[in-house]
């Protein structure tokens, strides 16, 4: 985290987050320094009664519960393209409330792998015809979800060009991340 030399001190806002997120980074930070917002219970369930310094919260997906700029940093990695077209813009802004920095990761529209499928060009299909073949992709046969998870990832995953983010993110610095040279995803830094 080059762009960030002092995270380990940062107050952090992981917003969509996951605690096997951060227990996979193997990163110097302090349990305490991290709050975790999600709107999945899955996330949330039996985490705070633990007795530890986890702190993972439910929220409504619009406001999260604090006061202007309580965190240092906001941390939104692979969430954005899940969140519907007319519901970004005012996401985009809660962040900027309630984070003095920014950093937000998004898979690419680009991208000839769609990583939530594990299937190439998928995204780049019409609708109707990804849909069908996620039933032969990779996540469908090693997760097996039912038939409403896979409605609802499906259709409320909408990957971002490049334009998008500028729109969402004027004054940001943006990244390609590449693999083999090809596109893999987008990071903005807001600082």
């Amino acid at each position: 985290m080059t762009n960030f030399p002092d995270l380990r001190d940062y107050s952090i806002c992981d917003l969509g987050g996951s605690i096997h997120f951060w227990e996979k980074m193997n990163l110097d930070i302090k349990w305490k320094n991290i709050t975790i917002y999600n709107i999945c219970n899955n996330e949330v369930a039996g985490i705070n009664n633990a007795g530890n310094e986890k702190k993972v919260c439910i929220y409504d997906g619009f406001t999260i519960p604090v006061e202007d700029g309580h965190f240092d940093l906001l941390i939104c990695n692979s969430v954005i393209e899940h969140v519907p077209l007319h519901q970004r813009p005012p996401l985009v802004k809660e962040m900027r409330r309630v984070a003095k920095k920014i950093f937000c990761q998004t898979p690419a529209l680009s991208s000839i792998l769609d990583p939530h499928f594990i299937i190439p060009i998928i995204h780049w299909l019409p609708k109707w015809l990804g849909y069908y073949l996620v039933y032969i992709s990779p996540w469908k046969i090693l997760s097996r979800p039912s038939k409403a998870t896979i409605d609802d990832y499906f259709w409320g995953t909408n990957l971002l060009d490049k334009k998008e983010i500028r729109a969402l993110f004027p004054h940001s610095d943006i990244y390609m991340e590449t693999f083999l040279c090809l596109p893999k995803s987008y990071y903005i830094i807001e600082k």
